[in-house]
């Protein structure tokens, strides 16, 4: 998947005490996403808005610490809006 707004390939981050997650940075990719991630693909996430998405309606997905990171990429990697 590539960030609309920044053009970039979307990657899994890990953050130590939450596991996998995506920061994505327009409410457009990031309603897409939602649909796509519990439609589709039937992954559970937890939804933040950072400080520096609000204005754009961006989101931060948190995945878990059971979640695989490569497993996510991959779904990821197939998605094309």
């Amino acid at each position: 998947m590539i960030d609309s707004k920044t053009g970039k390939r979307i990657i899994v981050l890990i953050d130590k005490d939450s596991g996998p997650y995506i920061r994505v940075s327009t409410w457009n990719d990031a309603d897409a996403l939602e649909d796509l991630l519990s439609d589709k693909y039937d992954v559970l996430y937890e939804m933040k808005t950072p400080e520096e998405f609000r204005e754009d309606g961006g989101k931060e997905y948190y995945f878990g610490n059971v979640a695989d990171p490569e497993k996510l990429q991959k779904i990821l990697d197939e998605i094309i809006l």
